[in-house]
């Protein structure tokens, strides 16, 4: 099965005390990298997301963010720092001795003091944090995985029509190749006249003939172009993850395809080889997006 692997997903969960959201978000690599941005004191629930992730993905970059919303009725306290606010209380008598101030605050002012006023957070139990990670990220993968499969879906349509394209090609090259050792014969056979007669002749241009012949043969390749195609056909059907699997059949691809050009120089095998490599090309470019 094709799966791509650009994609984007959300999961939410809420608690009596928070409500947490999960985003993922999944671009090409070749291999799998997670990052995750958790809050430092999440470190357990970090690791439990990683484990999760790789468990049902296995290639790309993977950036995964949480957010944390704690809700309106949640009480929460604030903390009086006496010893420092008396020490600010005692730096202003001894300054209005010089500089003349006002003897009484206001409570902006106490506000503004550095640190007098903490206001308390929850310590949210880590069970509870990590259940919820679970949860949410569970519903972002899944969201993840079912955008990665719609992608999937048209990039296996695009792979299929390029196959076409490229099989296409292959068909022009070996119905063109045998022609390039007939035209060799022919411009053989017209030199050698002018040089040997008889008996001679018939057995120069035979040897030369199946020299040339031998040289420009390109019947393996072919053969083992037909093995890649029927192999690109079952990849592309398999349910795990073929991205890797699909790049060394390109590569083995573009090595027949390149011998080949190599091989046989004729007008219209050229021209078909040209072709093929732009096809396979385009494959690869694909190939690149396919986990």
């Amino acid at each position: 099965m094709v799966r791509s692997m650009t994609g984007f997903g959300r999961g939410v969960t809420t608690t009596k005390h928070f409500q947490l959201t999960v985003e993922i978000r999944a671009v090409n690599h070749r291999f799998l990298e997670i990052n995750t941005k958790f809050p430092k004191e999440w470190m357990e629930s970090e690791v439990v997301a990683k484990k999760m992730l790789s468990d049902a993905v296995s290639r790309g970059k993977i950036d995964v963010i949480i957010f944390l919303k704690e809700l309106h009725d949640t009480e929460q306290t604030i903390q009086i720092n006496w010893s420092l606010l008396n020490a600010f209380l005692q730096a202003k008598k001894e300054l209005s001795r010089t500089v003349p101030m006002e003897e009484k605050w206001t409570m902006q002012e106490i506000v503004s003091l550095d640190q007098v006023l903490q206001v308390e957070k929850i310590e949210f139990m880590q069970d509870e944090i990590i259940e919820s990670v679970k949860n949410a990220l569970a519903e972002a993968i899944q969201n993840l995985i079912a955008m990665r499969d719609r992608e999937g879906q048209g990039l296996q349509q695009v792979m299929l029509q390029y196959k076409k394209d490229l099989e296409a090609q292959i068909a022009e090259i070996r119905h063109y190749a045998p022609l390039a050792v007939e035209k060799y014969r022919e411009r053989l056979m017209s030199r050698l006249e002018e040089v040997a007669s008889g008996q001679t002749l018939d057995d120069r241009l035979l040897t030369e003939v199946a020299i040339y012949a031998e040289r420009i043969d390109i019947t393996e390749e072919l053969d083992r172009l037909d093995s890649h195609f029927n192999q690109l056909s079952e990849t592309l059907n398999e349910n795990i993850a073929i991205g890797r699997k699909l790049d060394f059949i390109m590569q083995e691809m573009n090595r027949e395809i390149n011998t080949i050009g190599s091989k046989n120089q004729s007008t219209q095998c050229s021209a078909a080889v040209v072709q093929a490599k732009t096809i396979l090309e385009k494959m690869r470019e694909q190939v690149q997006n396919i986990e």
